[in-house]
């Protein structure tokens, strides 16, 4: 689905999300702290869909792409966010 929004909020792992701007970039913040953006790296992918992908603040594409702007935005949060811990693996065994 095509994201057409020009502001709007993203709920994930607690925190309240910011993105901002409109086709083809939109800025990813958080409590006014930039981490990248989300941008539009084709405008009709294999299914007549947009593919997004996402940059970092000095200009790296990120490693997902994808028609699924939602999914890939959470990704990049888990990847660029230092108020998201890792995920617990549930492993409760020691090491020895």
């Amino acid at each position: 689905m095509a994201l057409e929004s020009e502001t709007l909020t993203l709920e994930h792992r607690g925190f309240t999300y910011t993105l901002a701007g409109g086709p083809p970039r939109w800025a990813l913040s958080r409590d006014g702290t930039l981490f990248g953006y989300l941008i539009v790296k084709s405008p009709v992918g294999e299914e007549g869909e947009p593919v997004y992908t996402t940059l970092t603040p000095d200009g790296q594409e990120g490693y997902i792409e994808g028609t699924d702007w939602e999914q890939i935005t959470k990704a990049f949060f888990n990847e660029v966010d230092p108020a998201i811990e890792p995920p617990f693996s549930g492993s409760t065994s020691a090491t020895q």
